[in-house]
């Protein structure tokens, strides 16, 4: 069995076939795990269906962000992580669409949604 390193373009084509992973982050000085749905937009991934107030808990964190798949028989499988900020209500498409700026002057923006701005793409496969 090997493992070898994935370029970030692989990490990006994995991310993209997938729609959940794991979000870990920081919650009362300790780290936390939680899955969740995801779109990757770009290179950015758009956090969804975040409840119970972990928006407001993870906007401002440096988070990290796990998706994998694996074959425990074969003994195979592959794993990306991402880690960077999280920022409530900053989606790329509003981003895309006003300019940069944060949408306002009653533009509406679902407020359930955290992005995650990569700092690092990194990933593994094994074979």
């Amino acid at each position: 069995m090997t493992s070898a390193a994935l370029g970030r373009s692989d990490c990006l084509r994995l991310l993209a076939g997938r729609t959940w992973g794991r979000v870990v982050f920081t919650h009362r000085a300790l780290p936390a795990i939680r899955p969740i749905t995801y779109t990757l937009v770009g290179d950015c991934l758009v956090l969804h269906a975040v409840s119970e107030g972990l928006e407001r808990t993870l906007d401002g964190q440096i988070v990290a962000f796990e998706v994998d798949d694996g074959d425990p028989v074969a003994g195979t499988g592959w794993t990306v992580v991402v880690t960077g900020p999280a920022r409530l209500g900053t989606r790329p498409a509003d981003l895309a669409r006003t300019g940069g700026r944060a949408p306002g002057d009653g533009e509406a923006m679902r407020t359930t949604d955290v992005t995650v701005t990569p700092g690092e793409i990194y990933g593994r496969r094994t074979d």
